[in-house]
């Protein structure tokens, strides 16, 4: 017998954790943005990616939610995210209240659509937030149920053979990114 101490024989084997439980998510830091901060994350993606009769627009799937989740994360990523997001979102306001008196989710539509161009416009001076918020957008909505439907994605499904992305399928792909600069 090799030389193992009694309390040694005692202890359980240390793991990694448990499975993530997927069906009710729990994330276990808590989520930092200002309510007035999701209110203009929630009116600011629904501009950039709006919905259609088909596709709800990201306010239905919990976009807020999803960003606040993310940039609250206690990881180095996400930490340099959350200054990118909060900084950026309380600029879009305080350019709404230097332009047009008032904050950005109290605009009408068309001023707000104003404050978007000039935030996205490749002329802007600082375009980070908005290429940020745009990535995290697209993320958060597109690995939803929703977005899943939205691009026919059936879920973990087993397949014998993958017959690969179909050419119209990947021609779309290639100019939706291209329209994005990505």
């Amino acid at each position: 017998m090799g030389q193992h101490s009694a309390a040694g024989l005692d202890a359980a084997p240390q793991g990694y954790g448990t499975d993530p439980n997927l069906v009710t998510p729990h994330t276990p830091w808590p989520r930092t943005l200002s309510e007035r901060e999701r209110a203009l994350v929630t009116v600011l993606a629904d501009i950039v990616l709006p919905g259609t009769a088909e596709h709800p627009a990201p306010s239905a799937m919990g976009i807020a939610d999803f960003l606040d989740d993310w940039v609250s994360a206690p990881y180095p990523t996400q930490q340099g995210h959350r200054t990118v997001i909060t900084t950026g979102l309380a600029m879009v306001d305080a350019q709404a209240r230097s332009q047009f008196g008032t904050g950005f989710v109290e605009l009408d539509g068309p001023r707000q659509r104003t404050i978007v161009d000039q935030i996205a416009s490749t002329t802007a001076t600082d375009r980070s937030f908005f290429i940020r918020f745009r990535s995290l957008l697209l993320i958060g909505y597109f690995t939803s149920d929703i977005g899943f439907k939205a691009i026919g994605y059936p879920g973990n499904v087993p397949l014998l053979a993958f017959p690969g992305v179909p050419p119209e399928a990947q021609r779309v792909i290639d100019d939706e990114l291209r329209k994005l600069g990505l």
